[in-house]
């Protein structure tokens, strides 16, 4: 038994030994892997912050940049009033006149900013800690606005015009009068604006407060302005018809091959004249063209004019484009103001509160200009505003004034004028019949070719 023992334990005794050998040596290797391993982690950690310092600046400033445009800032929206200056504008927001003047000067390139007109907006984005500004937009026209932003790298102001991206669609409106044009446009789902344009547009024809009766009719094609799929302001009226009392009056507004736009009959007269028929917005006539008992005086006398009631302040209008002859004030005229017209044309605004801005003797003023504001000078018994007319020296009944129409389509430009105003006319005249598909629609309101129009003779070679 002694033997055999001893026999088994010599034959395995080897066995134990390899198994031995074994672990050291992957004992060995493991101990060799982890010192290389170590050795090239001390490596990648020594150069590894120069490459991630180098590789981060960008990103370091772009996450500069962007905390700083998060930074709330100060949002003013508001209207230009009357009088202001930008300078002014801005330092009643805070800013301080250095910071005022410089921004008017960077922008000055772009844009003058003296021309800012009153009622216009503006919008200022001011910083929430030093009152600088940051951002700015002000609304030029109904079709551009100036953009203004300030870069913080070269501490000054950039500015550009943009031209707002409507979408411009030309559509039909058809309505009939039932109490006022006011109504009936709104009854057609348009706004009130369209009634103001139409208004303007005849008020060398109609008088829409007196002249107007119920099942009169009215058909327009205009420019409607779509931003983003919504609608947002009307365009140009192209064509217009409207029947007062069984009598048509087309207006279609035409540019010719010179460049030249304004609106005309079809027959190619032209809609504007030399006269409005009333210097205020509207016409409310409270006395008379003739004899009559003056209100103040208690006698009849000539009343040489007409009287439009008006509350004070209401803007009054230069009839006709003339030169201002006189401006003065009288104890039964009260303030007036005296304009002299082509063709030995005169014409007279009595009791006045205020003269417009600017206007003074000799200047010259243009037709529709603001000269002045309605008012109670004089002898009067209320705010109203007398409006005379002379021609050759005589005074004449102003709404009897058959005004002489200006620049009519030049001959060389009338066959053509008379082509784009049948297509027109066409869509409006036969829209009242059957339903003019989409497609001919746009076709036949599609701009014309401009025509080449021969104006000397042709060379015989």
């Amino acid at each position: 038994m002694v033997r055999f023992n001893l026999l088994r334990y010599d034959t395995f005794e080897p066995k134990k030994n390899s198994q031995k050998m074994k672990s050291l040596f992957f004992i060995g290797v493991l101990f060799v892997f982890i010192l290389v391993f170590i050795s090239l982690g001390l490596t990648f950690r020594v150069s590894r912050p120069n490459i991630k310092q180098e590789s981060l600046q960008p990103l370091q400033k772009k996450a500069a940049a962007s905390v700083k445009e998060d930074i709330p800032l100060i949002e003013v929206a508001k209207r230009v009033k009357r009088g202001d200056t930008i300078i002014n504008t801005l330092k009643r927001e805070g800013v301080d006149h250095q910071s005022a003047y410089k921004f008017f000067t960077d922008v000055k390139p772009v844009y003058n900013l003296r021309k800012i007109v009153a009622g216009q907006k503006y919008t200022l984005f001011l910083s929430s800690q030093g009152k600088e500004i940051k951002k700015f937009r002000y609304e030029i026209n109904a079709n551009q606005y100036l953009k203004v932003f300030k870069d913080e790298r070269n501490n000054c102001f950039s500015g550009k015009i943009i031209t707002i991206p409507y979408k411009v669609k030309k559509e039909l409106i058809e309505g009939v009068i039932t109490y006022s044009l006011f109504e009936s446009i709104l009854d057609c789902g348009e706004r009130a604006e369209l009634a103001d344009i139409l208004a303007s547009l005849y008020e060398y024809d109609v008088d829409f407060n007196r002249d107007i009766r119920p099942n009169d009719s009215f058909s327009v094609i205009v420019e409607k302005k779509y931003l983003q799929g919504k609608f947002v302001r009307y365009g140009h009226v192209l064509a217009a018809e409207f029947i007062n009392r069984g009598k048509v009056i087309q207006v279609i507004r035409y540019t010719d091959p010179e460049g030249k736009t304004a609106y005309y009959h079809p027959d190619g007269r032209a809609v504007r004249k030399m006269f409005l028929r009333c210097p205020l917005p509207f016409m409310r006539v409270t006395s008379r063209y003739g004899n009559r008992l003056h209100p103040v005086l208690g006698f009849s006398a000539r009343h040489n004019g007409i009287d439009f009631g008006a509350p004070v302040g209401t803007k009054i209008r230069a009839s006709a484009s003339g030169v201002i002859q006189r401006i003065s004030y009288n104890r039964s005229k009260g303030r007036y103001i005296t304009i002299r017209h082509p063709n030995r044309y005169i014409s007279h605004y009595y009791h006045l509160s205020r003269v417009a801005k600017k206007i003074r003797t000799g200047v010259r003023v243009e037709q529709g200009q603001v000269i002045g504001y309605v008012g109670c000078t004089g002898l009067c018994t209320g705010p109203h505003l007398h409006y005379g007319i002379q021609k050759n020296g005589r005074f004449m009944n102003p709404l009897r004034l058959k005004s002489p129409t200006k620049d009519p389509v030049k001959k060389i430009y009338l066959e053509d004028f008379k082509h784009y105003t049948t297509r027109y006319f066409f869509v409006i005249s036969g829209s009242k019949f059957i339903k003019i598909p989409q497609e001919l629609r746009d076709v036949l309101l599609s701009p014309s070719p401009t025509p080449q129009i021969q104006t000397t003779a042709p060379l015989n070679l």
